[in-house]
């Protein structure tokens, strides 16, 4: 892959990685679903566990949050590395704030890393992790 190539991934998948965040900002449940691959590989999990086995598990889980809640997340330290045609992975840490009705409001951050692959109808998430810091000792 030549550097333009991998220049262009970079910038396409930055751009998608925005309009995804995008969608928890709306409360567009369904659109941000549509940001996970419905591959049979399809994998994601949390703090070492393995939370989501499908696309389908994933879009449930948005879809319960309900219209009055939104999801901001801010992306630091971001890395994206193409790692063939139509592959890249993502490393960010990240800072989210889950806000609804009443004043309800619940924040989390760590770190996370996605394996996006380029489908038909984009750049669609195909496995990752999210991690939340460890106390260490010491």
């Amino acid at each position: 892959m030549t550097e333009a190539h991998a220049e262009a991934i970079r910038d396409s998948v930055a751009a998608t990685l925005e309009e995804f965040r995008a969608m928890g900002i709306a409360s567009a449940w369904e659109a941000a679903g549509d940001f996970y691959s419905d591959s049979p590989s399809f994998r994601f999990y949390e703090n070492g566990e393995l939370r989501y086995e499908s696309a389908d598990d994933v879009r449930a889980a948005l879809t319960d949050l309900g219209p009055g809640m939104r999801v901001t997340t801010e992306y630091s330290d971001t890395d994206i590395e193409p790692l063939a045609p139509g592959l890249a992975q993502v490393r960010s840490r990240f800072e989210s704030t889950l806000s609804g009705e009443g004043g309800f409001e619940f924040s989390y951050g760590g770190a996370v890393t996605m394996l996006w692959v380029h489908e038909t109808g984009g750049w669609r998430i195909l496995s990752g992790h999210s991690s939340a810091p460890v106390p260490r000792g010491g």
